[in-house]
């Protein structure tokens, strides 16, 4: 194609936004998705995939030692909730039929997030799936304890609203320290994230039951959660203290001006998004398009909006790759990438070619703990493609392939930017 005759992004995106549009001004052409209309494809040729095995292609860290004994500590915390519970809990204990399954299912939810954090690939998340047991039994436990008469919504209230005071004074009090400002930046993203939640005080959402005991219950998880996450944050910024040399300083202003940095960035890119797809019938590259350019536009416009400087330049870390992968993608349409799919065979290639870039981007980044913060994000695009094919079965037309397919191809995009990024990131903070 001549130079002259090469479209804007914006107008070759508008192009391929337009109904019925089917080239590009002498392009090959651009198909969808769809293949031959009428063709199917058979279910169990689709890559065999598990949602439950695969909920951690990439799973997410952080460059702290974090204690066993504080691992242990809610494991105790869970069991000990759970054993409060009369069991088997019965109709005898719990009359009312939905109640008691709602209080059986948290107990369960607690009992699954326990074995989860057994499998944990990474000791982040076993301190995740900790977390999420210890709210669950808390509920479980929270609810029996209203049934049994020795737990009301006042004190629950009370204590909630000590937990978050608590949270917001080690907020206010706690100081960023680091010597090396992109660990520093990747700890106390993590611990702001976890306060973020701590020190919100709306009110949860409860069961219009006048007060009963799953209002009860929900206040009590949500007392439980606030506890749990103050108890984590204060325990990652303990070990990252420990782990700094005496003479270490405060990194707060690097961080706040590597973000304030990596924000301008993005913000100058905002301004070349390309429009909207705007065709009727989306296919595979308006779905690409539209997940890209909502990765690359969503997010902390300045660092106030963020948890704190921290989260504003690994989220600012994570939009600049969304700008990248979406370039790489129009590139590709531009060049008459039709990202069609005729068989099952097509299918597995999409999958493969995102977890051999998932992988390759994770082990050949210069800055490894920065990249895996995106890709744990671009991860779960290849979950959720996984979950949507698990759920296929019989005779599939092609059509129905497009969200999996799409899935699969932005996860491979995000994670071929990511390690650029990421560099970008890293420049940002250590010439902060």
């Amino acid at each position: 194609m001549p130079a002259g005759d090469r479209l804007t992004r914006r107008g070759m995106l508008a192009s391929v936004g337009a109904a019925g549009a089917s080239a590009l001004a002498g392009c090959g052409g651009i198909g969808d998705l769809t293949g031959s209309g009428e063709t199917t494809i058979r279910s169990h040729e689709l890559p065999e995939v598990d949602p439950d095995e695969n909920r951690q292609l990439v799973a997410p860290t952080v460059p702290v030692a974090i204690d066993g004994a504080h691992l242990a500590a809610a494991r105790d915390r869970t069991t000990s909730l759970l054993a409060e519970l009369p069991m088997p809990l019965g109709p005898d204990e719990i009359p009312n039929g939905h109640v008691r399954g709602r209080l059986l299912g948290a107990a369960d939810d607690a009992t699954d997030a326990l074995d989860e954090a057994r499998r944990a690939e990474t000791d982040f998340v076993a301190l995740r799936e900790l977390r999420r047991s210890r709210e669950r039994a808390r509920y479980a436990a929270g609810g029996w304890r209203f049934a049994a008469g020795s737990q009301s919504l006042v004190d629950l209230r009370s204590a909630r609203q000590d937990a978050v005071a608590e949270a917001r004074e080690f907020e206010s009090s706690r100081e960023y320290r680091g010597s090396d400002p992109v660990r520093a930046a990747l700890v106390h993203a993590r611990i702001e994230a976890l306060l973020r939640r701590a020190t919100d005080d709306d009110s949860p959402h409860t069961e219009a039951d006048g007060g009963g005991l799953l209002t009860v219950a929900e206040w009590a998880e949500e007392v439980e959660t606030a506890r749990a996450l103050l108890a984590d944050a204060r325990h990652l910024g303990s070990q990252f203290s420990a782990s700094l040399s005496a003479d270490a300083g405060t990194v707060e202003a690097e961080l706040r001006r590597a973000a304030e940095t990596l924000l301008a960035d993005v913000r100058s890119r905002r301004d070349d998004l390309p429009p909207e797809p705007t065709a009727d019938d989306w296919g595979a590259r308006e779905r690409i398009v539209h997940e890209l350019r909502s990765d690359a536009d969503y997010g902390a416009k300045r660092v106030a909006d963020a948890a704190g400087p921290a989260s504003a330049a690994l989220d600012a870390t994570g939009r600049l790759a969304a700008f990248a992968a979406l370039d790489g993608v129009l590139e590709r349409i531009e060049s008459g990438e039709q990202f069609a799919v005729e068989s099952a065979a097509d299918v597995r290639r999409y999958r493969q070619t995102a977890v051999d870039a998932l992988t390759s981007a994770l082990t050949g980044s210069p800055e490894p703990g920065l990249t895996r913060t995106v890709l744990t994000d671009a991860a779960g695009h290849v979950w959720s493609a996984d979950w949507e094919l698990s759920r296929l079965s019989g005779e599939v037309r092609p059509a129905r392939l497009t969200d999996p397919v799409s899935s699969y191809v932005v996860a491979a995009a995000l994670a071929r930017a990511a390690p650029k990024a990421s560099e970008r990131a890293a420049e940002a903070l250590t010439s902060a």
